[in-house]
């Protein structure tokens, strides 16, 4: 069953990778070993910043309400792998998504797929930890290229900027989508969408690419509301994430937005993450 290879395809391109990424996606690496281990919530905890957010019940610190979970049976498996992402200039700010799947023989061992995305910070020992971590569920199974990927590399950010002047460019950006999605979502994300860039869904395959973004995003209803709530750049300016949240007619939650800078300092979306639930 090809769910059952995670954690140890191919990693060809990994040579090609710069340190501080590499670092990145072996420690993801080494997190998803270590939940099928000690389980996916010792290994979470393990794995998370005090300071990462997660949206279960609603925006609160991530430990907190990994902790109100209860012990997962021995039996159950959460299993995943990073397959694409990318790292800031800097070093210390990136995201990385790829399959889950998890198996549970309280409902037959019939496994359940979804994609998740991570962003990842560098602490001040120098690990890496999980600020923001969110996924969906998918169909079937999210087929990756072979390997490792990273994100493409065109004409990124190299400017001066202040890390304040930075963040207010970012969160000027995020909430400018976030209103023009309560006119028309494909209208919204026309022109924002990075090389490559990915937008994830509850219920359907990563859409990869503007193109496919948009023609699936020209079916979907436009924003009743929405409000950005935070955002964060790198040291070096060229990558930031923010989150906020969502309504729609049948629909509400929270988004995870990961945003790359270009060199005329317009923003593009790498990564975007509806993740429904209770704002």
């Amino acid at each position: 069953m090809a769910a059952l290879t995670l954690g140890v395809s191919a990693n060809q391109n990994d040579a090609q990778l710069p340190a501080p990424l590499q670092q990145m996606v072996e420690t993801e690496r080494a997190f998803a070993a270590r939940a099928l281990i000690a389980g996916w919530k010792q290994s979470f905890l393990e794995y998370f910043s005090d300071s990462a957010i997660g949206f279960d019940g609603g925006a609160g610190p991530a430990k907190d309400q990994i902790r109100k979970n209860p012990d997962p049976p021995p039996e159950f498996q959460l299993l995943w792998e990073p397959r694409y992402g990318d790292i800031a200039s800097s070093g210390d700010m990136g995201y990385l998504t790829g399959p889950s799947t998890s198996i549970n023989p309280a409902r037959g061992n019939t496994p359940r797929f979804s994609t998740y995305a991570s962003v990842w910070k560098r602490e001040a020992d120098g690990t890496f930890k999980v600020v923001m971590d969110v996924g969906v569920p998918t169909p079937d199974f999210v087929a990756f290229a072979p390997g490792f990927v990273r994100a493409p590399q065109a004409d990124g950010y190299t400017g001066s900027d202040t890390a304040d002047a930075a963040t207010r460019s970012l969160t000027a950006a995020d909430a400018t989508l976030t209103r023009a999605a309560t006119a028309s979502q494909a209208d919204a994300y026309g022109g924002r969408i990075a090389d490559g860039g990915r937008i994830h869904r509850a219920g359907v395959l990563p859409l990869v690419g503007e193109t496919a973004a948009l023609a699936w995003l020209r079916t979907q209803p436009a924003y009743s509301a929405g409000e950005n709530r935070f955002a964060e750049v790198a040291r070096s300016r060229d990558l930031g994430y923010t989150w906020g949240t969502y309504a729609m007619p049948q629909s509400k939650g929270f988004y995870t937005r990961v945003w790359v800078r270009r060199r005329d300092g317009a923003w593009k979306i790498a990564l975007d993450v509806l993740q429904p639930g209770a704002p």
